[in-house]
């Protein structure tokens, strides 16, 4: 069976593309042309964790407790005085 669905990207895979970039950059043996290529892949996996990351928050929901005691789901929310600023890497 050759079905070739798309496999789905995972957070943690590109977590560990981003620990292996700064992994490389940090330990100074690369040259100037490998140490950009790492350094790019490195952004791009940033970012994809970020967009999965706010993916996730989209979905989380919290259970509430209401005052008649039933418990009700709602969306989460962050308030803005709670967000951090986000600086954008390019």
């Amino acid at each position: 069976m050759s079905d070739k669905t798309p496999r789905k990207e995972k957070f943690e895979d590109h977590l560990r593309q981003v620990e292996e970039a700064v992994k490389a950059l940090e330990g100074g043996k690369l040259g100037l042309e490998e140490s950009i290529e790492r350094y790019e892949t490195g952004i791009k996996a940033l970012r994809q964790c970020y967009q999965i990351l706010e993916q996730a928050e989209k979905k989380i929901q919290l259970l509430v407790k209401e005052k008649d005691g039933s418990l009700a789901a709602k969306d989460f929310d962050v308030p803005a005085a709670e967000e951090k600023p986000r600086k954008k890497t390019e």
